[in-house]
């Protein structure tokens, strides 16, 4: 397999897996951050940010650490699916968990708080 045909594939693999995770908590993402923000505009805001790192930060450690220098090794699709889903699976996992913990430690807004609605 050519460099460019195993990166086009880790590449389709972890944009698969990002897709899939952000399909899946778009929703409730969405109705947690409306509920915590005090302004519609900074849940929009932290909502967009939460889904640009669930497709940037999988291909960044597929990238880095997931695939081996392409050159020297002749790997199989088999074999690149592999390294790039554990790496993948293992970003986005990290990322929902970070999510999670610090919506956690939240509280929604209150009528005191600035702006008024």
């Amino acid at each position: 397999m050519s460099p460019f045909t195993a990166l086009a594939s880790a590449l389709g693999i972890a944009l698969t897996a990002s897709t899939l995770t952000t399909i899946a908590i778009h929703a409730p993402l969405r109705r947690q951050l409306a509920a915590i923000c005090p302004v519609d505009s900074t849940a929009t805001y932290w909502l967009r940010s939460a889904v640009t790192l669930l497709y940037l930060l999988p291909i960044f450690v597929v990238l880095v650490f997931g695939l081996p220098d392409l050159r020297l090794n002749d790997l199989g699709l088999a074999e690149i699916a592999r390294r790039t889903l554990a790496s993948a699976a293992f970003a986005l996992a990290m990322i929902v968990s970070i999510i999670t913990l610090r919506l956690a430690s939240l509280r929604p807004a209150s009528k005191f708080d600035y702006p008024v609605r």
